[in-house]
């Protein structure tokens, strides 16, 4: 008997870790992956803080133009431009996340 409550305890605290970091394995793929797990792990207990996480998690990711603006460093018009351009590309559907992703690490990585 008490081997069966060892299990169904195991198996309990297996599925309570699995719910409690739900936002962080939303967001593995955001760009602020590392602060929504920190959030989560350090305030997810509160309720608050787990729901903080979860509604970050789901959010979109901020646009490059969004921070690329004059007095970034090694900000161009060029580069903004085509920023830009890329966005609109992915918008229409033109570009895949992938993509879109890989081009704004390629044109931010050339500064």
């Amino acid at each position: 008997m008490e081997f069966m409550f060892g299990i169904l305890g195991t198996i309990g605290i297996a599925i309570a870790g699995l719910l409690y970091f739900i936002p962080a394995a939303i967001a593995r793929k955001k760009i602020d992956f590392k602060l929504i797990f920190a959030l989560n792990l350090f305030l997810g207990w509160t309720i608050i803080g787990w729901i903080w996480a979860l509604i970050w998690a789901c959010q979109k990711d901020t646009e490059p133009l969004g921070y690329y603006k004059p007095g970034y460093p090694g900000y161009t018009l060029e580069n903004a431009l085509r920023l830009k351009e890329l966005q609109k590309q992915f918008d229409a559907g033109v570009l895949t996340k992938s993509n879109y992703d890989n081009g704004v690490k390629e044109i931010l990585e050339a500064i």
